[in-house]
């Protein structure tokens, strides 16, 4: 029954919604459905959906297009969290000291109380790597929850849109020495998995204006970079082309003219379930 299920991605962002959606199948991953529509470029403000009104008319116009059952996958703007790494605990905590652990963490470094945050945290890759620590104001959540909500719509992952860009890296399976950015109307998101420092994240244009301010800041020891945009513009020099339709195998027509603004979209729905 999981095989029938569509996994579906949907990307929210100032000037466009993007969602994609695909179904496993036994020679990899087909394209079943995606759709785009331009939207206002004040549609969000500092993460926030500021046109409910709006958004909820075309999730439920979208909705109708969709089978009954769908694992939706919904990316959540990373200007909205707080994160920090933390030393994993000496022992293996089970249940409720593992919590206890993460909120007496949240009190040392958010500036809220643990109760006005929605928690979650994931490890490291190593044994004994750090723990990563994630935070959002419980309001903020609830701007996006009730959104969707009232499009008949019921996420089973709100995920921050630079790890869409990992799930994308890691099913094409490039090179760990490789970064990937998307460029939106208003930011700029990247994954670059060999950067200690930043291997992943997001910045403003006011932070940098072009890609070359990006690479100097952030992707210095990057030897190359794969490059999508939401925007009708060339792709800067040096860079290479981001097509995230190759990592499925099956495909019907017809199929968007150029598919990088689905980066997002596609890496969402590609997100493998937790565990």
């Amino acid at each position: 029954m999981a095989f029938k299920t569509w996994q579906v991605g949907l990307d929210i962002q100032n000037g466009q919604l993007c969602a994609l959606g695909i179904q496993r199948r036994r020679n990899g991953w087909q394209l079943r459905h995606w759709w785009h529509h331009t939207l206002p470029q004040d549609t969000l403000r500092n993460g926030l959906v500021q046109r409910p009104d709006a958004v909820v008319t075309l999730l439920q116009r979208w909705r109708k297009q969709l089978p009954a059952r769908i694992s939706l996958r919904v990316g959540f703007p990373p200007q909205l969290v707080m994160q920090r790494q933390l030393a994993q605990p000496a022992l293996q905590l089970r249940e409720p000291d593992r919590s206890s652990y993460i909120v007496a963490a949240a009190r040392r470094f958010f500036p809220f109380a643990p109760e006005a945050l929605a928690l979650d945290y994931r490890c490291g890759q190593d044994d004994g790597g750090p723990v990563y620590l994630t935070a959002a104001r419980q309001e903020a959540l609830k701007n996006w929850v009730d959104c969707l909500q009232q499009a008949s719509l019921t996420p089973d992952v709100l995920e921050l849109t630079p790890a869409a860009l990992f799930a994308l890296a890691r099913t094409l399976a490039l090179d760990t020495s490789a970064a990937l950015v998307h460029r939106l109307s208003d930011h700029w998101l990247w994954y670059a998995p060999h950067s200690a420092e930043h291997p992943w994240g997001w910045c403003s244009l006011e932070e940098a204006a072009d890609f070359n301010a990006l690479q100097q800041r952030y992707l210095q020891d990057s030897s190359t970079v794969w490059y999508s945009t939401a925007l009708d513009e060339a792709r800067p020099e040096g860079t290479h082309a981001l097509s995230p339709l190759a990592a499925l195998q099956l495909y019907q027509p017809p199929l968007p003219r150029y598919d990088g603004v689905f980066s997002l979209a596609t890496g969402l729905a590609l997100r493998p379930e937790d565990r």
